[in-house]
């Protein structure tokens, strides 16, 4: 007779609890102030790619886009015209380059926009690094690759593998 009230409220309860985690930033450094420099060390990226991708982009004499996108997440308050539809802000130019299959993408030091690192929580810079072939023989993207979306923090200072084939391979 006492179970069915008890088992409502565990049910609603449960219901309760994931909404209420949404409200709240992810992580202790989320709402804590930004302590990152002006710029950060540099990383490389190491592209690998399965034969086929290898044989089709050496038969187009094809290259390679290795590019990277710089964001932050915004400390509460930040003002809305900084912060995009995805929730973040942007703290720095896109990074790019264009490299001959078998070669390392290498980055030196990363810039910021200091005006921005303000409005940065102390999660600190993140990047999304994409890889892609560089539409030579193509107008189209000839490469499935893999990625990496992250702290700029982790790479730093190292050599990120990142694997491709050919689309529908």
């Amino acid at each position: 007779m006492f179970r069915r009230p008890v088992l409502k409220l565990l049910a609603i309860s449960a219901l309760l609890i994931p909404v209420a985690g949404l409200s709240h930033p992810q992580g202790a450094d989320a709402q804590q102030p930004n302590t990152t420099p002006a710029s950060s060390a540099g990383f490389s990226v190491n592209v690998t790619y399965s034969q086929k991708a290898s044989s089709a982009l050496a038969a187009g004499k094809e290259t390679v886009i290795v590019a990277g996108y710089l964001y932050g997440f915004p400390l509460q308050g930040t003002p809305k015209k900084y912060v995009d539809h995805m929730g973040q802000i942007s703290i720095g130019d896109d990074i790019k380059q264009e490299i001959s299959p078998g070669a390392i993408a290498t980055f030196g030091a990363i810039k910021f926009d200091e005006a921005m690192l303000k409005w940065m929580d102390g999660r600190g810079p993140q990047i999304v690094i994409n890889v892609y072939s560089g539409r030579k023989s193509s107008p189209n993207n000839l490469l499935d690759c893999g990625f990496y979306e992250g702290p700029l923090k982790a790479i730093q200072g190292t050599s990120l593998p990142i694997s491709c084939k050919l689309i529908g391979e």
